[in-house]
C-alpha cells in the first residue's frame, strides 16, 4: 500500500466524497463520520462531488496524488463509468461505497433496504385505500433510485392498481418540487399520496399544497426519504422513511478499518444491508 496520508500529528486521513452536502442525510454521514474517525485515530477530508461526474475524477484523481489512507464514496447521479475508482482501488486505496454505488466494482459496499421500504410504504398506503400514488425519483442509472422505483411498481402490481405514476427528476430542489406538484395536481387524475425521494423536493411539494389549500393528510398523503427533525416536529401528518446513518456511517468505518490493517481484502465481495424504517405514520 501507498504511503497513507497524514498530518502533522501523524494522523491517517480518509476521504469521504459525497454528491452534495446541504442534503441532511449525507451532512449528517459527514458529521458523523468525522466524529467516529476522530475517536478512532483518523481524520476525515470532506469532498462534495455536485452531483457531477467528471468534479468527481477530479477528486478521485487528487486523492490518488495525495495518498490518502482510504475512502468512502457516494456517487454522482451523472456518474455511468467506474473507471476512475478501479484506478483508486489500482493505486492500493482502500475504498467503500455507501447508499449509491458502482455495482460493477467489486469492494464492501453498504447499502439501504430501498425495495422493501418503498413496497412496504407503497402497500400501506394501498390497504389505506390510496389508489393514486405518485413516487418522485432520481434517475434509474442509481441503485437506490432503481431500487425505489422497483419496490414501488412491485406493491402497485401485487394489488393490481393501474394509476402507475413514477416521476423521475434530474434535479432535486425546492423548484422542482413545486413544480412537479404544480403538474401532478394539474392532471385529469391527480395523485392522492406522493412519496417524494428528496427532502428538497418534499419542501418544494409542502409550499405548494399550502398555496393549493391542499390538506395533508385529509387531501393528499405526503411521504419523504428523510432524518430531518424539523419535519417531525413542524410537520406531524408527513410519513417520514427514517435512514440509519449512523448504521451506515459505522459498517462504512468498520469495513474501510479492515481493508486498512488487511483484515480482509477487498477482491472478496462485501455487503451490509441496513434497514430504513417508516419513523412517523398519521
Amino acid at each position: 500500500m501507498n504511503t497513507l496520508q497524514t498530518t502533522d500529528q501523524n494522523k491517517p486521513i480518509i476521504a469521504l466524497i459525497i454528491p452534495i452536502i446541504n442534503h441532511s442525510f449525507f451532512s449528517n454521514i459527514a458529521d458523523q463520520l468525522t466524529s467516529l474517525a476522530y475517536k478512532n485515530g483518523y481524520l476525515v477530508t470532506v469532498f462534495q462531488s455536485n452531483e457531477d461526474y467528471q468534479q468527481e475524477v477530479e477528486i478521485v484523481n487528487s486523492i490518488i496524488a495525495q495518498k490518502f489512507a482510504g475512502v468512502i464514496v457516494s456517487i454522482s447521479k451523472n456518474t455511468v463509468d467506474s473507471t476512475h475508482f478501479k484506478q483508486l482501488q489500482d493505486a492500493g486505496i482502500p475504498l467503500v461505497f455507501i447508499d449509491r454505488v458502482c455495482e460493477d466494482i467489486i469492494a464492501p459496499k453498504v447499502l439501504i433496504n430501498n425495495h422493501e421500504i418503498t413496497y412496504k410504504i407503497t402497500e400501506s398506503l394501498i390497504k389505506k385505500g390510496n389508489k393514486r400514488i405518485a413516487l418522485i425519483i432520481g434517475t434509474n442509472d442509481i441503485n437506490v433510485f432503481r431500487e425505489r422505483q422497483q419496490g414501488y411498481l412491485d406493491a402497485l402490481n401485487k394489488h393490481e392498481l393501474l394509476y402507475q405514476m413514477p416521476v423521475i427528476v434530474d434535479e432535486f430542489s425546492i423548484e422542482k418540487g413545486k413544480e412537479i406538484f404544480v403538474k401532478l395536481w394539474s392532471s385529469e387524475n391527480r395523485p392522492d399520496a406522493i412519496i417524494s425521494s428528496s427532502i428538497h423536493l418534499t419542501m418544494g411539494i409542502l409550499l405548494q399544497t399550502k398555496l393549493y389549500d391542499v390538506k395533508i393528510p385529509h387531501i393528499l398523503d405526503l411521504i419523504t426519504y428523510v432524518s430531518h427533525i424539523s419535519f417531525k416536529i413542524l410537520q406531524p401528518h408527513i410519513t417520514i422513511i427514517d435512514q440509519p446513518e449512523n448504521e451506515i456511517v459505522e459498517s462504512s468505518f468498520d469495513f474501510l478499518g479492515k481493508l486498512i490493517s488487511n483484515q480482509i481484502i477487498a477482491e472478496n465481495e462485501m455487503i451490509k444491508i441496513v434497514n430504513a424504517k417508516i419513523a412517523l405514520k398519521n
